[in-house]
């Protein structure tokens, strides 16, 4: 009997341990906005295929995000291709990200709006948030 309590003691102590790591929030950072980018990958074909930035042979990129409700530039960069961008501590608020792709040659080829719709938004509030982009190809 006495081995039982132990048990039961033991486990409770392990349990409380491991929920309170699970509910404590220590997190000095605010939300990370995370937009994974999808680009065409065939741009040849009439449908979008999704595939990664090497893919569809961009070789680097810009991209602004905007607030939904002011059109205040929030965050803008000019990079290498990736496949996604994160966007630390974003205040709470919609917003919309515009992307460019270039090619080798610094042709401005892929472009998108994300969301297509800039009043649809993407929406950030106290936690990390994830999104897709497709990215067409190619420009009129």
């Amino acid at each position: 009997m006495q081995v039982n309590t132990v048990t039961r003691a033991a486990i409770a102590l392990s349990f409380a341990f491991g929920v309170s790591g699970c509910l404590t929030v220590d997190d000095d950072e605010g939300p990370i906005l995370s937009i994974e980018l999808f680009w065409d990958a065939r741009p040849e074909d009439d449908r979008f295929f999704r595939g990664t930035c090497n893919e569809a042979g961009v070789h680097w990129m810009e991209w602004t995000l905007y607030r939904s409700d002011t059109g205040e530039e929030v965050a803008t960069r000019n990079e290498p291709c990736a496949d996604g961008i994160d966007v630390i501590d974003p205040k709470p608020g919609d917003y919309w990200l515009e992307i460019t792709g270039f090619d080798e040659e610094d042709e401005p080829i892929w472009r998108a709006n994300c969301p297509e719709d800039e009043d649809a938004g993407l929406t950030v509030l106290r936690f990390d948030v994830a999104y897709a982009c497709d990215i067409l190809a190619p420009l009129p």
